[in-house]
């Protein structure tokens, strides 16, 4: 399943070096979210949880995390507990193998630019300048 993390570039940093994020909870496609949203297909209903996380993004940046980042994991159900209408619990740290993309985040929640989990390494420099 999909799921989605509003971060920052520090906070990117620490888990690039230590590959793994004890978190709480992810915004992720619940059924309670499909079944209140019919009219979206599945890119949609993911589309919109990343700019939720977008703005969760936007919220935890200041002047000195660098740029605001959302995080997308690929995770197996079985590592997902509670939900409720937007989000899922973990139970399990994620790890840096399931991430799948990284967006930044402009100056609003819906401008967002993608990249590779391979790119980050290269790129959290000036990421951390932002």
């Amino acid at each position: 399943m999909r799921v989605y993390l509003g971060s920052t570039a520090d906070e990117v940093q620490e888990f690039l070096k230590e590959l793994s994020l004890d978190i709480p909870d992810v915004y992720a496609p619940t059924d309670i979210f499909r079944s209140t949203h019919p009219e979206m297909d599945e890119e949609e209903l993911e589309y919109s949880l990343s700019l939720l996380a977008a703005e969760d993004a936007l919220d935890l940046a200041d002047d000195k995390s660098g740029v605001p980042l959302v995080i997308a994991f690929e995770v197996a159900e079985e590592v997902l507990g509670d939900f409720d209408e937007i989000s899922a619990a973990l139970l399990a740290p994620l790890h840096w193998s399931q991430v799948e993309a990284i967006f930044t985040v402009g100056e609003s929640a819906d401008d967002l630019t993608w990249f590779a989990p391979q790119e980050a390494a290269a790129s959290i420099e000036e990421w951390l300048k932002a």
